[in-house]
């Protein structure tokens, strides 16, 4: 699917045809948006971001006396900013496209309609407000490739600036969710056209130049964003009044912040303990937030609520990024061991062998070679007696403590041996041998579980 972005006009010509050419074809319209999307034989959503002002231009108002738009806006003006939507629908570059309304900032006065009206608008939340959609029109469309035009032909400074910051976040979002399947990252390019302002041209070249922004496997939360015991959790402080979203998204981003550090550190028998929650679910928990988000923008088109667009964003991108894992996950199957633990040599498979390892996905590939060295040191290593690991364990759980040299049985919990040693420290990770294969697991137990969900999540 083809998205185009482009913020929209409303001026004394601006329902004038003029002469854009693409790829030496001539396609007359009043917008090069309008006329990309004729390039694409229609085959594409064209999405016009109106600025709330838009309608405050008091030269076009008495110039288009006889534009039914314009007769629209005179009539209703005084109710405008309570339901912007409702007059802008009626916008004629509207007919067969479909729009998006953002917030203004600037003093404009009407005369002629004795209307004066001072919009105040954080950038911010202009930029939310464009990214929202972006993210929305996506997620509909995410099992599909897509494709993203953002047309800074038109439009004030503020607007062009927060367009293009609303594409590069999304571009990292989408890149963030898709891991598995990486064909499916939507491309993103930026269009223009010859300058039309100020100039004596009577044909305007429309130019499309893709751009790549980098998404890198690093958490957008840290710890005390997320952590429960946390009263500055990101959950806490701006859902505090919805417990019901609250409740969810501390669960969800909890969760995330122990998966997450479990891949980054090279732990993967912390995957199998601890699971990980269905991708359809995490994805609910994102539409719910981004609705809410929404519901939090559009309660005054006068002035915009200011919101923490970077805090936000954490959460935006911390949501995408675990819905990227969960899909590698589970199309790997890496799922929540029950009591017969996990096979270390399917740890192998999956993790520590090159070609195969679910690591060369999210481009940790010095992760391949060091979980592949630790298991094999595991399952070859001479300890005791000179016999290996497999010759010694017994068919019931053990510490791994028990078959390695210099075991210290009364040793605590060692974060730098949980570190080093991809997650198997000896303390909780228990082996046994059945039909003479090793399974591993953590030991039973909340005390087990909370030291190593400290650790994960101190070194996320």
């Amino acid at each position: 699917m083809k998205f185009i972005y482009q913020i929209g006009r409303f001026d004394r010509n601006y329902n004038q045809d003029l002469n854009f050419i693409y790829k030496k074809t001539l396609y007359p319209s009043p917008l090069s948006s309008i006329s990309l999307k004729r390039y694409f034989n229609n085959n594409a959503t064209l999405v016009l971001i109106y600025p709330v002002s838009i309608v405050y231009n008091e030269n076009a108002l008495q110039s288009l006396k006889d534009d039914p738009f314009a007769i629209n806006i005179n009539a209703n003006i005084s109710d405008y900013l309570a339901y912007p939507k409702m007059i802008l629908k009626h916008h004629p570059h509207n007919v067969g496209n479909e729009f998006l309304v953002v917030h203004s900032l600037g003093e404009y006065t009407v005369k002629k309609l004795n209307v004066k009206v001072d919009l105040e608008a954080s950038y911010d939340d202009i930029v939310l407000e464009i990214l929202l959609d972006m993210i929305e029109r996506y997620l509909e469309k995410k099992n599909e490739k897509n494709e993203f035009y953002v047309d800074i032909s038109s439009g004030h400074n503020i607007y062009v600036a927060a367009l293009l910051e609303a594409v590069k976040h999304f571009s990292v979002f989408s890149q963030l969710m898709n891991w598995q399947n990486k064909d499916l990252r939507p491309n993103i390019y930026i269009t223009f056209s010859d300058p039309i302002l100020g100039s004596s041209a009577t044909q305007y070249q429309i130019y499309i130049q893709p751009i790549e922004f980098k998404a890198l496997f690093s958490s957008p939360v840290k710890k005390d964003d997320i952590d429960l015991g946390s009263g500055c959790r990101l959950s806490y402080r701006y859902f505090k009044d919805k417990e019901e979203i609250k409740k969810k998204l501390d669960e969800i981003l909890n969760q995330f912040g122990i998966v997450f550090s479990a891949i980054k550190n090279n732990s993967p028998l912390a995957l199998y303990h601890y699971g990980c929650h269905d991708l359809k679910e995490i994805i609910d928990i994102l539409k719910r937030i981004i609705e809410d988000i929404e519901d939090k923008l559009s309660k005054d088109w006068k002035h915009s609520p200011n919101l923490s667009k970077d805090s936000y964003l954490k959460i935006i991108l911390s949501l995408g990024f675990y819905a990227g894992i969960a899909e590698v996950l589970e199309s790997n199957k890496i799922q929540k061991y029950g009591e017969e633990g996990v096979a270390l040599n399917e740890i192998k498979e999956k993790f520590g062998s090159a070609g195969n390892s679910i690591y060369e996905i999210f481009n940790l590939h010095t992760h391949v070679s060091l979980s592949g060295y630790e298991i094999h040191n595991l399952q070859h290593g001479k300890g005791q007696e000179n016999k290996t690991l497999i010759e010694r364990a017994c068919e019931t759980w053990e510490k791994l403590g028990k078959y390695l040299l210099y075991e210290d049985e009364t040793s605590d919990f060692n974060e730098r041996n949980f570190l080093a040693h991809v997650g198997f420290e000896r303390t909780v990770t228990e082996v046994r041998k059945m039909s003479d294969k090793l399974y591993v697991r953590y030991s039973p137990g909340e005390k087990t579980k909370k030291r190593i969900e400290l650790c994960l999540k101190k070194y996320m």
